[in-house]
């Protein structure tokens, strides 16, 4: 019986020795808080398209503050609810808003056409500036900002697995914060504007 319950003790810590590993390389690569802790550059160059087609890269926004946020039209909940907070956050912030640019990324560029684009945003908040580019621009600027996202059937379409998260960017371009789920506007908005005064 000792054996037994030797064997079975075992067993299950070779399992949870596993999970992280496990974790890591399914289906997601570590983790973003991971990335940040080893010191990993978060943001970087990148070159995207706005709703004119017009050319957009990180030195678009030069002396600027930035909220940047990747998603996509389909989703179903996640991204209505961080634009909300957006949107949210704009509000809250009163004057100090003139200073910050909240961009949305679609992961989706197949489906996100610029028309579907405008008035997605334009729903949350028209100060809200939504990009897209080529499949490979969206996987390099993707990979710049450490974010996971995966094509997963749906039917006869398809829905995206990513990850979730708001990167605020300062007016140099550097990574500043982070903002995770669960999100609270009111939090934010007071983060930001400190940081704001503070420049």
């Amino acid at each position: 019986m000792k054996a037994l319950l030797f064997s079975v003790g075992a067993a299950i810590l070779v399992l949870l020795a596993g999970l992280p590993i496990a974790y890591l390389n399914w289906p997601a690569p570590a983790p973003l808080a991971a990335a940040i802790n080893d010191g990993a550059q978060i943001g970087g160059t990148f070159e995207l398209q706005d709703l004119k087609g017009r050319s957009v890269t990180q030195e678009t926004f030069n002396g600027r503050w930035t909220l940047v946020f990747f998603g996509f039209t389909h989703c179903p909940d996640i991204c209505p609810t961080t634009l909300s907070h957006i949107a949210s956050v704009m509000d809250g912030l009163g004057d100090q808003a003139a200073q910050l640019q909240p961009l949305f990324i679609t992961l989706d560029p197949q489906r996100d056409t610029p028309e579907l684009l405008a008035e997605y945003t334009a729903f949350f908040d028209p100060r809200i500036l939504a990009l897209s580019g080529s499949a490979e621009q969206t996987r390099q600027v993707a990979e710049a900002y450490g974010v996971y996202f995966k094509q997963v059937a749906a039917g006869d379409t398809y829905t995206l697995d990513h990850s979730t998260g708001l990167y605020l960017m300062g007016p140099d371009g550097e990574f500043k914060r982070r903002f995770a789920e669960p999100l609270s506007a009111g939090a934010m908005v007071k983060d930001i504007a400190g940081l704001l005064d503070a420049d």
